[in-house]
C-alpha cells in the first residue's frame, strides 16, 4: 500500500540500507536474539496463537513466533522494506514454514482483519512511525479482546554503545547528519517512558508496563565483521559512504580501535546495548 505517511522511512528502508540489513540477516539475529526472546515470552506466545509482527524485517521474530504457535497458529509478519521482507521469506521458505504470511505494506493504513490476532509484537520495529498514536490506534481492532502486546525498543543513546560508541569515537572525521528530535521517527523516538505511556494510553492500550533489558551485543564473530557491519548498517554507514582522503581513513582507524577494545578472549566485538520491553492489553 501507498500513501504520503511514512513515505521517508519507507524511502530509507528500500534503500541501500534496507539492501544491507537484509544481507546481514543471520548476523542481525544473532546480535538481536536476547530481544526476540524477551519480546515473545512477555507476549506469552504460544501454540495455537494469531500473530502480527509488526515491523518484521528479516523474519527473525517470525519465524521464532512461528516455531511458537506450531503449524496449529499462524504469524502475519508485515514490513515497508522490499528487501528485507523478500530476505524474510526466502528464510521462511528454507524453514519449510506453513504458517507464516508475509505481507509488503505499511502497518500503520494496512486494512488489517477486525479480531483477526491474539497478540501483536516487534523487534526493533515500533519506533518508526511518523504518528505512532494514530498507528496503533488503528491497529488496535485487529487485536482479539484482551489481545497482547509485546515490543522491544531501544533506550536512550547513551545507553546504547553498540551504535553510539563507534559514532563517538568517528564523528570528528565525519559530516554527521543532525540527530532526529526525541519524538520523530527513528531508533530512540520510544526511550522516554512518559511518551511511550502517552502514546500507548492515548491509542486505546491499558495495562502498559515497561521492563528493562541490558544485554551484550556481539557486532560480530571476528573484528573484520565487526568493523563491516559498522560501516555498512549503523549510524556511521551514510557519512562514512561520502567521506574520502585522510578523514576516511582517520573515522575508520577511530572506529576500529573502539572495537579492538570491546573484543573478548575469543575475538568476538561486543558492545552494551538497552532495551525496553513494553507490554500492554487492548481493553
Amino acid at each position: 500500500m501507498t500513501d504520503d505517511v511514512n513515505m521517508e522511512q519507507i524511502e530509507f528502508w528500500n534503500g541501500d540500507h534496507g539492501t544491507a540489513w537484509a544481507r546481514y540477516a543471520e548476523i542481525i539475529d544473532v546480535m538481536f536474539a536476547e530481544i526476540t526472546d524477551a519480546v515473545l515470552d512477555a507476549a506469552a506466545i504460544s501454540v495455537g496463537d494469531r500473530v502480527l509482527d509488526l515491523g518484521c524485517g528479516n523474519g527473525g521474530t517470525t519465524l521464532a513466533a512461528a516455531d511458537k504457535v506450531t503449524p496449529i497458529g499462524s504469524v502475519t509478519a508485515i514490513d515497508i522494506s522490499a528487501p528485507m521482507l523478500e530476505r524474510a521469506q526466502e528464510r521462511a521458505g528454507a524453514a519449510g514454514l506453513v504458517n507464516a504470511t508475509f505481507i509488503l505494506g505499511d502497518a500503520s493504513i494496512y486494512p488489517f482483519a477486525e479480531r483477526s490476532f491474539d497478540a501483536m509484537v516487534s523487534r526493533l520495529g515500533a519506533m518508526f512511525f511518523d504518528d505512532p498514536e494514530e498507528t496503533f490506534r488503528r491497529m488496535l481492532p485487529a487485536l482479539d479482546s484482551r489481545g497482547r502486546i509485546a515490543l522491544g525498543v531501544w533506550r536512550g543513546p547513551r545507553e546504547n554503545l553498540w551504535a553510539m560508541g563507534p559514532v563517538a569515537a568517528a564523528k570528528d572525521f565525519l559530516e554527521m547528519p543532525p540527530r532526529p528530535g526525541l519524538e520523530d521517527p527513528g531508533p530512540f523516538s520510544f526511550a522516554d517512558p512518559d511518551r511511550v505511556r502517552s502514546v500507548l494510553g492515548n491509542a486505546g492500550l491499558t495495562d502498559i508496563k515497561l521492563a528493562p533489558l541490558d544485554f551484550q551485543i556481539p557486532l560480530g564473530g571476528s573484528l573484520e565483521e565487526a568493523l563491516n557491519f559498522v560501516m555498512e548498517m549503523g549510524p556511521l554507514s551514510a557519512p562514512l559512504s561520502t567521506v574520502t582522503g585522510d578523514n576516511r581513513q582517520k573515522a575508520i582507524a577511530a572506529i576500529t580501535n573502539v572495537l579492538k577494545e570491546n573484543q573478548d578472549e575469543y575475538g568476538i566485538v561486543r558492545l552494551a546495548g538497552a532495551c525496553w520491553i513494553i507490554t500492554a492489553r487492548t481493553a
